[in-house]
């Protein structure tokens, strides 16, 4: 993983990286994956290199007490994040072990306002030789692709330039209702946004 050169980017790459991990934490749970609960324990390993390289940024700018202060904030919001990143590898550890969660954590999940939803793209849909880019899904629809299925393999926090093909599983999060608007496309029964 390339690291980042600076705090700014340090710190946003911790807290997008902790937000990925939890959807995919919850998408390992909700489609019992043991694929994707693997990749958020690469992940956390990914989160905990760059939380030392910010930590050793924050040290060496600190350069006495006073300054050091004023540092702590960035620190709060480091550890807030590598505490989401420890509640989603938790979670993966489980889907890989083989445990069942609670009854009730199901339900919740399932119940909640954001959903998990996963597609496979047929020939038909619009999406088809179109990037997430192109198509402004996340704009358009409200759902955001947090992964792509190709040939076996994944694609995890896919670039705006990323296509979309036939037969791509896609995984994407966001209300119920823009969910089943994205099924829809990726099954070519909707033909425009």
């Amino acid at each position: 993983m390339e690291e980042p050169g600076n705090v700014k980017d340090l710190i946003q790459d911790v807290k997008n990286l902790s937000g990925l991990m939890l959807n995919l934490a919850y998408s390992s749970v909700f489609f019992e994956s043991k694929e994707i609960a693997k990749e958020v324990i690469i992940l956390y390993n990914d989160i905990e290199s760059l939380e030392e390289n910010l930590y050793l940024h924050l040290f060496a700018a600190s350069r006495g007490g006073h300054q050091a202060k004023r540092l702590i904030g960035v620190i709060d919001v480091a550890e807030s994040s590598k505490f989401v990143a420890n509640a989603a590898r938790n979670m993966a550890e489980m889907v890989l072990e083989g445990r069942e969660l609670h009854p009730v954590i199901k339900d919740a999940l399932r119940e909640s306002d954001e959903s998990i939803a996963r597609e496979t793209v047929l020939k038909k849909s619009i999406l088809v030789g179109k990037t997430l880019g192109d198509m402004k899904l996340r704009t358009e629809t409200g759902a955001n692709v947090i992964g792509i299925k190709r040939a076996g393999k994944w694609i995890f926090n896919p670039e705006e330039t990323a296509p979309i093909r036939d037969e791509d599983v896609l995984i994407f999060v966001g209300s119920k209702e823009s969910c089943k608007r994205l099924h829809k496309l990726a099954r070519g029964e909707l033909k425009k946004l």
